[in-house]
């Protein structure tokens, strides 16, 4: 049996609720590791472990087991051609946001040149799960919010529930490997949680080189530990995850002002209420109870981007959602965030998201 088929009955198996045995889990894996995808080769047994706890209802994936059930049962499993436009199916439902329904997941993903160059847009879909990126290899291009912001090894990346941005090659680097994790945190971690920001729902920070190669043990412990079947592993591993985010934390510049102005966080508070609405800086101003020039220069330090421009990326967030979806069109889309003009959005969404509406349509 051809790889491509064997991995075709492997995952109709397990959309199908049946047991798979380790090696074709294995060897599925490979054949996934040679595809632009956004769920590599170690982080696809975490994508399994997630499709076999719950399979969403409204998932497209959930569709392909009617769909094919027939074909599958007939033949005892797939035949070459019924393999290719499974897997043609299967792909076109791809939801690496499953991944995001576990209460911790951790794996290592490496991208070639070929994959950094086709690039990948991301926006989260869930209300709770962060995630982690700790760079060890390499270098790609972050970009969010209008913003460029290289990562290179040694930097992580704290994204929140809401992010948005696209990933892509960075000049000079040919690869880019990192650790990741994906979790839901723990109110007691607010504090631990507040990093530099780059970009709305995005922070930033470096890792010094004496403290590299702990930041790197400490997500191949987590990991170890999730793959084992000990006793009280799942607290074990929220006790792990809280030794990453500390460990990271510590590495914070000592200059690192934590907490907003009360007046930007109520002029924040006002714009998200009102994000798909016309508004002034001067209304803004008044609900922040500031002169709009103040509002101006002390919203853009402490946020890091413009009033406006905060307003923007709220649309974008939402805009990107509506084009996962499909359902609508992309001169409706703009419409419903707030853009009668669809030249315009465009513009817009290319100038915060890095890609147009079509192209991140196509990277979905």
């Amino acid at each position: 049996m051809s790889h491509k088929r064997d991995t075709a009955n492997v995952l109709y198996d397990i959309l199908a609720g049946r047991a798979v045995d380790p090696p074709r889990l294995e060897r599925a894996s490979a054949w996934f590791e040679q595809l632009a995808t956004p769920i590599d080769r170690r982080s696809f047994m975490a994508y399994v472990q997630a499709l076999q706890r719950e399979l969403p209802a409204g998932s497209p994936l959930a569709e392909l087991v009617p769909k094919w059930g027939i074909t599958w049962a007939v033949g005892g499993g797939f035949s070459e051609t019924e393999a290719n436009a499974f897997l043609q199916d299967y792909l076109a439902c791809l939801d690496p946001n499953l991944l995001f329904r576990a209460p911790i997941t951790v794996g290592y993903a490496q991208w070639d040149q070929a994959r950094l160059q086709t690039g990948f847009s991301y926006a989260s879909q869930s209300e709770q799960s962060w995630s982690l990126l700790y760079c060890d290899l390499g270098g790609a291009r972050l970009w969010g919010g209008g913003r460029d912001l290289p990562v290179q090894s040694g930097q992580v990346l704290l994204v929140a529930a809401g992010a948005l941005y696209t990933l892509q090659a960075l000049p000079g680097f040919k690869e880019w490997g990192y650790f990741w994790t994906v979790f839901h945190p723990d109110s007691r971690w607010r504090d631990w949680l507040n990093w530099p920001r780059f970009a709305t729902n995005v922070s930033h920070l470096s890792v010094p080189p004496t403290v590299q190669a702990e930041v790197a043990s400490a997500f191949g412990e987590l990991e170890r530990c999730l793959q084992s079947e000990q006793a009280m592993r799942a607290e074990l591993a929220r006790n792990l995850l809280e030794q990453l985010i500390l460990r990271c934390r510590a590495c914070l510049p000592e200059n690192f002002r934590p907490n907003r102005d009360s007046r930007i966080e109520r002029a924040r508070h006002f714009i998200e209420l009102h994000c798909y609405e016309t508004f002034s800086l001067g209304e803004v101003a008044d609900a922040a109870n500031m002169s709009a020039s103040r509002l101006a220069g002390l919203f853009r330090e402490q946020c890091g981007l413009s009033v406006l421009g905060y307003r923007d990326e709220l649309r974008m967030v939402q805009a990107a959602q509506l084009l996962r979806n499909r359902a609508l069109g992309i001169a409706e889309i703009g419409a419903s965030v707030g853009y009668p003009d669809p030249a315009y959005f465009s513009r817009t969404f290319s100038h915060h998201v890095g890609v147009s509406p079509r192209e991140y349509q196509k990277q979905g």
